[in-house]
C-alpha cells in the first residue's frame, strides 16, 4: 500500500529549515564571543605594555633625577679645577716672559775661553731699545735683577782683557753657544794702555782690552687673555 504524506506540502520543508537557522544563529554568536576575547586579551596586553613603559619613564626619570642632583653636587669641584687651571696657565706664562738671568750667567761662565779675563758685566732688559732694568758686576761680584717686561730684549755688554786678538775672537765665537743668544757684536779691541776706558787702562800693554755686545732672543709677549686669567686667579681661593 502506498504512504500518503498528509503534511501540506507548504510546511513539509518547515522543520529542517527552522533547525538550520538557530544553528546558524548559535554560529554567529560564539564568533561574536570569540572577537570579544580576542579584543579584551588585546587589551590586556597592550594595557600590561603601557603600565610597563610608564614605570621605565618612572624609573629612568627618577634615576636622570638623582644624576643632576650629584652633578650639581659636584659643580664647586669642577670650577675649582677649572680655577687651578687658570691659575696653572698663568703662572706658565709668567714663567715663560722672565729672563732667567741665573742660566744665562751659568752659561757665559761655560763658554768663556781660556786667556779672557771680565772686568765688567752689565745686563739690560728694555723694549724699543730703552733698558728697562739692570744687572751688574763689577770685581767679580754680581747682583741679578728680575723685572722682565714681555716682549723686552735681554742685553749683557761684556768688557775684560784677553792675551791675544785671536782670544777676542774666540770670544766672540764661543759667545754666540749661549742659549737664547740672537747676536754678538764686537763693540771694540784695543791694546792694554791705549784708551778702551778702565777695561783699557786695567790691561797689560801686550794684552787687548775688549769690549761686547750680547743680544739675546725677546722674551715672549702675553696677551690679555693672560692678564685676565692672572686677575681671575689672585681674586682668591674657593
Amino acid at each position: 500500500m502506498r504512504a500518503v504524506n498528509l503534511i501540506p506540502a507548504e510546511q513539509r520543508g518547515g522543520a529542517s529549515v527552522g533547525a538550520g537557522r538557530s544553528q546558524g544563529g548559535a554560529y554567529a554568536v560564539l564568533a561574536l564571543l570569540a572577537g570579544v576575547g580576542l579584543l579584551a586579551l588585546l587589551y590586556g596586553i597592550a594595557s600590561h605594555q603601557i603600565s610597563s613603559r610608564r614605570s621605565q619613564a618612572a624609573t629612568l626619570t627618577a634615576q636622570a633625577t638623582q644624576a643632576k642632583s650629584e652633578a650639581g653636587q659636584l659643580a664647586p669641584y669642577t670650577g675649582f679645577v677649572a680655577l687651578r687651571q687658570q691659575r696653572e696657565q698663568a703662572v706658565a706664562a709668567v714663567v715663560d716672559s722672565r729672563f732667567d738671568w741665573a742660566h744665562s750667567f751659568h752659561e757665559l761662565g761655560r763658554v768663556l775661553p781660556a786667556g779672557v779675563s771680565v772686568s765688567s758685566l752689565s745686563g739690560t732688559i728694555g723694549g724699543s731699545g730703552a733698558p728697562a732694568a739692570a744687572a751688574s758686576t763689577a770685581a767679580g761680584k754680581a747682583t741679578a735683577g728680575s723685572v722682565t717686561p714681555p716682549g723686552s730684549v735681554p742685553v749683557f755688554t761684556l768688557s775684560g782683557c784677553a792675551t791675544s786678538q785671536q782670544t777676542v775672537a774666540d770670544l766672540l765665537n764661543r759667545l754666540r753657544l749661549m742659549d737664547g743668544v740672537a747676536e754678538v757684536t764686537l763693540q771694540s779691541s784695543s791694546k792694554g794702555g791705549s784708551g778702551g776706558g778702565a777695561a783699557g787702562s786695567a790691561c797689560p800693554a801686550s794684552a787687548p782690552a775688549y769690549s761686547v755686545l750680547v743680544t739675546f732672543d725677546p722674551l715672549p709677549t702675553t696677551t690679555s687673555a693672560t692678564a685676565s686669567t692672572v686677575s681671575t686667579g689672585t681674586g682668591g681661593a674657593p
